[in-house]
């Protein structure tokens, strides 16, 4: 987390607000983000009159109001604050908060086996077959995955731009797009179009 300086009271308080509102992380430039629930997300930065791509790994995370569908997990569940927490496959933070309310932060190496493990957890504790975590709505809350890195590593869209940096993309994809993957070697895309509005 990036530390300022502030000159008086009131810039404390301004920029404690703006952090919280706008991120923390300094990245300018960040025009695009594609994220997946494994982890592994892109970006898209504008650097003058540049455009960079860079990957990067990401924890994805639920929030939870127990621990009990991950208990047949057993020590592969590890608090974040334990000694290798934030890079076990598996690891779950306790937040203030009364029972009953989402009071767990959980994340993964790989968002997918998480919810694999919560669903099977939660099967074994209703006695009935659960096909996916939105079947548990009163349970967990979780947001797509951008929403996730963003939130997760205090990056914001348009960081340092001004208007006169921004371009428009417009873009059709075609009905299969949905499956179309840019991280994977099988996928195969068979038309995309863009036009440069200026």
């Amino acid at each position: 987390m990036s530390t300022f300086l502030p000159t008086s009271a009131t810039n404390i308080f301004s920029h404690t607000e703006d952090e919280h509102l706008f991120g923390w992380d300094p990245m300018p430039g960040i025009v695009s983000v594609w994220a997946n629930r494994e982890g592994r997300t892109i970006i898209w930065r504008r650097e003058g009159e540049q455009i960079t791509c860079t990957m990067e790994r990401f924890r994805p995370w639920v929030f939870a109001t127990t621990l009990a569908d991950l208990a047949h997990l057993g020590s592969a569940l590890l608090p974040s604050i334990a000694p290798g927490g934030n890079d076990a496959i598996f690891s779950y933070r306790e937040l203030d908060g009364p029972a009953g309310s989402y009071r767990y932060l959980l994340s993964a190496r790989d968002g997918r086996a998480l919810e694999r493990e919560l669903v099977r957890g939660a099967s074994r504790r209703l006695n009935r077959k659960i096909d996916s975590l939105n079947e548990l709505q009163d349970e967990y809350y979780r947001v797509g995955p951008v929403e996730q890195y963003l939130m997760l590593s205090g990056r914001v869209y348009f960081r340092g731009m001004t208007y006169d940096d921004l371009h428009r993309l417009t873009n059709f994809a075609p009905p299969n797009f949905r499956s179309f993957s840019p991280l994977s070697s099988s996928s195969s895309l068979s038309m995309l179009s863009f036009s440069m509005i200026s």
